[in-house]
């Protein structure tokens, strides 16, 4: 590395990290684990997973999601590993088994760096009550708008699902740690859940505590989420006309007063049962239907009612992953057309989002706010903006020097050292409350033009 390209990695910290994060993360000893324990009957040749990985992540973050951009860059400079199509056709075929470890075993590579070492800062902080589990929220995700180059799907309109994933998200930091899938994009979440479960149990030793939205209130899963001794869910119900038979009952009240019945008793019929708590948070408002919660959390004492309720709202934030990673990393934008090219640009996407996760945590500590205050998509713009600087300006192959964790801490660290930007990177709805909306006037007919209503505005404030 010359002079030229020191100064500009210097004044590139953003850059800096998310390379040798990902050479830390991605290293060839780690890649190979992967790919030969889940590989299945596919080869490495001319294009090793280490090269095809790096090509992957170029064309995600640098190019939004077109890997023809990617290569076309690199033809200029006559540096294309193998031809494009080469690239395609591995992607499609690349097992989906590679994709849930990559995503399994990275992220638990990169939550050794947070600040302080692994689950040392959390993003989010939960009740004390909670301290004994490690918090994961689950739910699934349908990745839309898969392109129609493949031959079969040629000729229909309409909108192709690429396929379906369940994932599992880590509730204090944020990040998504596994996921379970289906090639089939129509297949329901359910069925997924056992083998989500089994890769969680592999990864984390200490209890779980999952939390689920409707249609996982089911005997049968209730029992999957809690089959290892200690393991604990909490789930919102969707059957209506569920048999719960009534042991014990209690009147509490939420945070914000209003009226919670805590219920213990059996759920189910004779020989499909389970033993329960069932929280009824009554909300009473006009078109707001009551929110009902199944645990086995059975000590009130313990684990109140209130805390759970909260618990169980904070589930949305898996919902913020989805949207952050569709609109952030180009994942509107498919670059392969096959259910098993689809799931690995998912997986990796998902790794990218922790990776950004891992950056907001050291610049939120620099600036002394919890991560959730910072914004993910002015981040990212910027760590966008200082990558491809530094591809422009001709850096090559970034260094890559052997560190343990604990010495990427301290690089980290010193790296985004006054990195906090208040103005740049604080939350819109951190800066200023946004007022609340009034409901959007109708048109007469429908339609109107633009000068009439102009013109109706002038007479109102006239007369």
């Amino acid at each position: 590395m010359d002079a030229f390209e020191r100064e500009l990695l210097r004044r590139s910290p953003l850059a800096a990290c998310v390379l040798e994060v990902c050479d830390f993360v991605f290293d060839p000893p780690f890649l190979a684990s992967v790919w030969d324990a889940n590989r299945g009957r596919c080869y490495e040749d001319v294009l090793k997973f280490e090269d095809f990985l790096r090509l992957t992540r170029d064309a995600l973050v640098r190019h939004g999601g077109s890997a023809h951009a990617r290569f076309l860059e690199l033809e200029r400079r006559d540096a294309e590993p193998v031809d494009e199509s080469n690239y395609y056709r591995k992607l499609a075929r690349t097992p989906v088994g590679v994709s849930r470890a990559l995503l399994r075993e990275g992220s638990r590579r990169l939550k050794e760096l947070l600040p302080g070492g692994e689950g040392a800062m959390p993003a989010e902080a939960l009740a004390a009550c909670f301290d004994g589990f490690e918090v994961i929220v689950g739910d699934g995700k349908k990745i839309k708008d898969a392109a129609k180059r493949l031959k079969p799907t040629r000729g229909y309109s309409g909108k192709l699902i690429g396929a379906k994933a369940l994932v599992a998200m880590d509730a204090r930091t944020g990040m998504a740690v596994a996921m379970s899938d289906s090639l089939d994009g129509l297949a329901n979440d359910v069925p997924l859940v056992p083998a989500l479960m089994g890769q969680l149990r592999e990864t984390i030793a200490r209890p779980v505590l999952s939390v689920w939205d409707r249609q996982f209130d089911d005997v049968r899963t209730l029992g999957h989420l809690s089959a290892r001794a200690g393991d604990a869910f909490v789930v919102r119900v969707k059957q209506k006309n569920h048999t719960f038979v009534v042991e014990s009952a209690a009147e509490t009240a939420d945070a914000r007063g209003r009226a919670v019945l805590d219920e213990v008793g059996v759920l189910g019929k004779p020989g499909r049962s389970m033993r329960v708590r069932r929280i009824t948070l009554g909300r009473g408002g006009e078109g707001e239907e009551d929110v009902v919660l199944l645990s086995n959390l059975l000590d009130r004492e313990a684990f109140p009612a209130a805390q759970v309720l909260e618990l169980y709202r904070g589930r949305w934030g898996i919902e913020q992953v989805f949207q952050q990673v569709t609109e952030t990393f180009a994942l509107g934008h498919l670059i392969g057309s096959s259910p098993q090219a689809v799931l690995l640009q998912f997986a990796y996407c998902l790794l990218l989002y922790d990776l950004v996760q891992l950056v907001k945590a050291y610049v939120a500590a620099d600036g002394g706010v919890l991560a959730s205050v910072v914004s993910t998509y002015y981040l990212f713009a910027d760590i966008r903006k200082e990558l491809v600087a530094w591809a422009y300006h001709g850096g090559g192959d970034y260094p890559r020097d052997a560190r343990d964790a604990g010495q990427m801490r301290e690089r980290l660290s010193e790296l985004l050292h006054g990195s906090w930007d208040p103005i740049a990177y604080s939350k819109a709805s951190d800066k200023k409350p946004r007022p609340q909306r009034a409901p959007p006037k109708r048109l007469h007919g429908g339609h109107s033009s633009v000068q009439r209503i102009l013109e109706g505005r002038a007479k109102v404030i006239a007369g």
